[in-house]
C-alpha cells in the first residue's frame, strides 16, 4: 500500500477531512502492516489519542516492532501493537476501548480477504461502540469484456509482480494490472456487491447473498467470453471533489483486475449492440475466506449460462 498513491491518497483524505472536525478517537486498525502506514497517518494528523495497531502476520508485525521503535517517544506511546487478530483481542480488558476502525483489508473482489467477516466479529466484540469506519464504502464493480490482449505495460506490470502475463484458455480466474480498456462491452460498469460497512457489518451475515444484474451491449458487435472485477472504495462519504475515491478500473494501483473467463478460448459468444448479458452474483461472506458464485447468459439463452465457483483471492 506505501508505494500504491491513488490507495494511499484517499486514505489520508479521508483522515484529514476528520482532523477538520477537532475531534479526536481510539483507533483501531485491523493489518496494521509491515511499515504501518494507516497508524502513522493517525498520528501524524492529530486525530488519535491512542492507536491499537493489530497484525497476524508474523513477519509483518515484527518489522512494525521496528518500525515503531524508531519513532518519536511520543508518537511511540501513542500506538499500541498486537501481533493477532483483532477477534483475538480482548478488548474489555483495553482501557481506553477503540472507538473507531480504520482498515485496508480489502481485495481485488472487495471481500474476498474477508473483511466483511473480520469486522463484524470485531465490531460486535467492541460491543457496537464504534462511531466512524474508514473506509467508508466498499464495492466490487463488474464489466463485460471480450478475450482482452494483454499490452506491453500490462505483461511488464504482471511480471514485476508476480503474476501471470498470459490470459486464461478455460474457464478460470486471473490477475490483470491495467487491463487494455477496449475489452469493454459497455460504456459504464456496475456494483455487484457493495457495503456501507458500519451499517452493513452490525447486521446477521448473510450465507447466500445474491444480486442479480444486466447490462445492454454497447459494441456494434464482438466476441463476448468473460468479466472485469475490480475494487471500489470511498475512503469517506464526503467526496465532492473525487479525491476520497479508488477505482480499481479507471486508476492504475497495485491491484489486478480480476479477468472472469466465462467461455473457453473457442466458446466465444458473438453479441451485438443491444443485447442482453444477464449477471447473477451470489457469495457467502460468512467466513474469513468467502465463497463465490458468478452466473451469466446472453438474452434469455438460460440453457447456454455459464457458471464459475471459487473461494477467497483466488488466481488461476
Amino acid at each position: 500500500m506505501c508505494l500504491d498513491s491513488y490507495r494511499l491518497n484517499a486514505y489520508e483524505e479521508a483522515i484529514r477531512q476528520y482532523g477538520q472536525q477537532q475531534q479526536k478517537a481510539i483507533w483501531l486498525d485491523i493489518g496494521t502492516g509491515a511499515h504501518m502506514p494507516l497508524t502513522r497517518l493517525l498520528i501524524k494528523y492529530g486525530v488519535a489519542e491512542r492507536v491499537y495497531a493489530v497484525e497476524a502476520n508474523r513477519e509483518a508485525y515484527q518489522f512494525a516492532k521496528t518500525v515503531r521503535e524508531h519513532l518519536p517517544d511520543e508518537e511511540k506511546r501513542k500506538i499500541s501493537l498486537h501481533g493477532c487478530y483483532s477477534k483475538n483481542v480482548d478488548w474489555h480488558a483495553q482501557d481506553p476501548r477503540p472507538n473507531a476502525i480504520i482498515h485496508e483489508i480489502v481485495g481485488c473482489i472487495c471481500s474476498d480477504e474477508g473483511c466483511i467477516k473480520v469486522m463484524h466479529d470485531t465490531i460486535r466484540n467492541l460491543d457496537g461502540c464504534v462511531s466512524l469506519c474508514i473506509p467508508y464504502r466498499i464495492g466490487t464493480l463488474c464489466m463485460p469484456v471480450s478475450r482482452p490482449n494483454i499490452s506491453l505495460v500490462s505483461s511488464f506490470c504482471s511480471l514485476l509482480l508476480s503474476t501471470s502475463v498470459r490470459i486464461v484458455k478455460k474457464v478460470g480466474i486471473q490477475g490483470i494490472f491495467n487491463p487494455p480498456k477496449d475489452a469493454f462491452l459497455c460504456e459504464k460498469p456496475q456494483f455487484i456487491e457493495e457495503f456501507i460497512l458500519h451499517d452493513y457489518v452490525r447486521k446477521p451475515l448473510d450465507k447466500c447473498r445474491m444480486f442479480k444484474t444486466k447490462f445492454i451491449v454497447e459494441k456494434s458487435i464482438a466476441k463476448w467470453t468473460g468479466f472485469y472485477l475490480a475494487p471500489h472504495i470511498l475512503t469517506s462519504i464526503d467526496n465532492r471533489n473525487g479525491d476520497t475515491e479508488i477505482d480499481g478500473l479507471k486508476q492504475m494501483t497495485s491491484w489486478p483486475v480480476r479477468y472472469v473467463q466465462m467461455y473457453g478460448d473457442r466458446e466465444e459468444i458473438n453479441v451485438k449492440q443491444g443485447d442482453e448479458i444477464h449477471v447473477v452474483f451470489e457469495s457467502n461472506l460468512t467466513d474469513e475466506c468467502p465463497t463465490y458464485r458468478l452466473e451469466a447468459w446472453v438474452h434469455d439463452d438460460y440453457l447456454l449460462r455459464s457458471s464459475f465457483v471459487w473461494k477467497g483471492p483466488a488466481i488461476y
